[in-house]
């Protein structure tokens, strides 16, 4: 093992040394595209540059080499292990270089979807018809040894997949090079440990020829607006299928070896996901260029540009490093596949929290500015408002409010280790909240689209911290035309409301309807505990009658609140005035041990079949 370990690694040497030779000087000009640069998430304004054209030459040249070294230096254990492997190595050539015309065709002057698809398609289909296709899925979705006529096909799929996954990284992000070098170092690892001597030839000459692309991306600003192109990004994603599949196919490789493949893949394949959905859903086209991909996610943070694939790698890494974990520890691969989902729902949910935090700076500047910097921090007693309006100003309340009566403003009861700490325990309890209820959430939205065919989830803008708004969600419990002769509160027809569809009548009797809202908790607009928010056309009405409502804007609206408890919904708007008296209560007093109370009271109301 020792012996044949340098010339295992001969290959990523070989293609080292020629991609710092040669990449640096080989660009050519490609056709026009739209991208985002990872820099501060700016279109691209120069024009576009390729710079993986020379990656297959390279590969090749490499591989050929450490292929041959075995026979010429006389080593028959290790040539005895390469010789079975000639139709391999046919394959993947032929496949790489359908891929690599097919991608410089589209990199020099474009080529259609259809074509690039069917050239993918055949390329894919050589792996089944060399024999290598995914065999055993090991236990996952409680599955285990496949039949030819799933996993060929399931073969092909993931073989399109992820070729068009990195085709996708690269082209909206630049982020091929980095996250193919991260999943080629995995492979190299485990095909030297468990002695797969192809796919560690292959895994090391790719790796090479990756590495210098990713230095020169990273510190030579010109290469900062060069893109791999799909010459280069068909031909790593083609290979990390082939790494994929063939680690998975070994029957020497440890029993779950997919899972770690897939955790090396995790980040980019449920990131594509996301983004294709998010795109679906907001009616965008799919392959337009938005500041929803990972990277971007990151730099709305504020985090800055150079700590980014610093930051990706180690994400990746540890998938990789808890999946390697589970599966030599014998966990099952359900098990490891739902530590993978929540592991990526928690970190989404942690960016999305920096993400509001960072975005909303710009909110608590005007905040601060207005109404004055402790209103924000709530680190001084009560003071008057009359005093408070010669500091800071009037705080956006009316002039009818400028009375000689001092009227006493109301700060926020937390200080901001305790505002934090509530944050931090909204969203882990509603990540675990989602999952949980996730298929009680998906039965409501059945039962809706089979009552009436419409939409199952309804969405409202309401007004949320610092006075701006955000969507609300609910599962929709009432007609399509509730609301055709003008806005109206969602209670004020009470449990016979005719507005009510059948489903609607149940769901909003036991609260579930509510239980979308889970989101809006998860991304920071909502807390489990608060006051709720209300649109607003209903705010201007309340704040001609009592202005304070503008103190509610230093805390985040919630699902329920000390209010809901004690005056129920509103219909009235002598329940909405009442309503305002207790959530300012709250407002001066919460605290952890209040909003425990509220939720355990909420709950057993709930359990009780209380109506509110």
């Amino acid at each position: 093992m020792i012996t044949e370990l340098p010339i295992r690694l001969t290959p990523f040497f070989i293609s080292l040394l020629l991609g710092l030779i040669i990449i640096p000087n080989m660009r050519l000009a490609g056709s026009e595209k739209k991208r985002f640069l990872p820099k501060n998430g700016d279109d691209a304004k120069d024009s576009l540059m390729i710079g993986g054209i020379t990656f297959f030459p390279i590969i090749l040249i490499a591989l050929c080499i450490s292929v041959s070294l075995p026979y010429l230096l006389g080593l028959t254990e290790l040539r005895t292990k390469v010789e079975p492997s000639a139709m391999r190595i046919m394959q993947l050539i032929v496949g790489c270089s359908l891929l690599f015309v097919t991608g410089l065709k589209d990199d020099l002057n474009g080529t259609r979807g259809y074509v690039k698809m069917a050239v993918i398609l055949i390329a894919a289909m050589m792996f089944p018809a060399t024999n290598l296709w995914i065999n055993n899925l090991h236990g996952l979705f409680g599955i285990g040894e496949l039949s030819p006529y799933v996993g060929m096909p399931l073969t092909v799929l993931l073989t399109l997949y992820i070729t068009e996954a990195f085709c996708l990284l690269d082209g909206i992000d630049g982020l091929s090079s980095g996250v193919g070098c991260i999943m080629l170092f995995t492979f190299l690892v485990f095909s030297v440990v468990y002695g797969s001597t192809l796919i560690s030839f292959v895994s090391a000459a790719t790796l090479g020829v990756t590495v210098p692309f990713s230095l020169m991306s990273f510190f030579s600003k010109k290469w900062r607006n060069t893109l791999m192109g799909n010459s280069g990004a068909y031909i790593l994603g083609y290979i990390v299928s082939y790494h994929t599949i063939g680690l998975s196919h070994s029957n020497y490789m440890p029993e779950g070896m997919l899972m770690i493949c897939l955790g090396a893949l995790f980040v980019p394949m449920l990131d594509i996901i996301r983004v294709v959905s998010s795109r679906v859903r907001d009616s965008r086209t799919l392959d337009r260029p938005d500041r929803n991909q990972f990277n971007h996610k990151l730099i709305r943070t504020g985090m800055p540009s150079d700590v980014i694939p610093f930051c990706i790698a180690c994400l990746m890494g540890a998938f990789v490093v808890m999946n390697t974990y589970g599966v030599l520890r014998h966990w099952n691969s359900n098990i490891i596949l739902l530590l993978d989902i929540v592991l990526w729902i928690y970190i989404h949910g942690i960016l999305n929290f920096f993400i509001h935090r960072h975005e909303n700076k710009g909110f608590h500047r005007q905040w601060d500015k207005a109404y004055g910097e402790d209103s924000w921090y709530a680190n001084i007693p009560h003071e008057t408002l009359q005093r408070k309006m010669e500091i800071y100003g009037t705080m956006g309340l009316p002039s009818n409010m400028m009375t000689e009566d001092a009227i006493a403003f109301i700060p926020d009861g937390m200080n901001s280790f305790e505002r934090n700490t509530k944050r931090a325990a909204d969203l882990l309890v509603s990540s675990c909240c989602l999952i949980v209820f996730s298929p009680l959430m998906l039965l409501s939205y059945i039962l809706i689209k089979l009552d009436d065919g419409g939409p199952a989830i309804f969405k409202q803008e309401r007004i949320g911290r610092f006075g701006r708004p955000f969507h609300i969600y609910k599962f929709r419990s009432m007609r399509l035309d509730a609301e055709k002769a003008g806005p109206a509160l969602s209670h004020s027809g009470g449990d016979k409301d005719p507005r009510l569809t059948k489903v609607g009548k149940f769901l909003r009797a036991h609260h579930l309807d509510e239980l979308p809202q889970l989101w809006n908790v998860f991304t920071g607009d909502m807390a489990f505990i608060g006051y709720r928010p209300e649109r607003k056309f209903f705010i201007d009405k309340i704040m001609q009658v009592d202005p304070r409502y503008a103190f509610l804007y230093q805390i985040r609206p919630g699902v329920t609140s000390y209010a809901t408890l004690y005056n129920g919904y509103t219909d009235t708007m002598e329940k909405m005035l009442r309503r305002l008296e207790l959530d300012l209560y709250y407002l001066g007093h919460c605290s952890w041990w209040l909003d425990i109370k509220i939720l355990g009271l909420t709950f057993l109301s709930i359990i009780f079949g209380k109506k509110f």
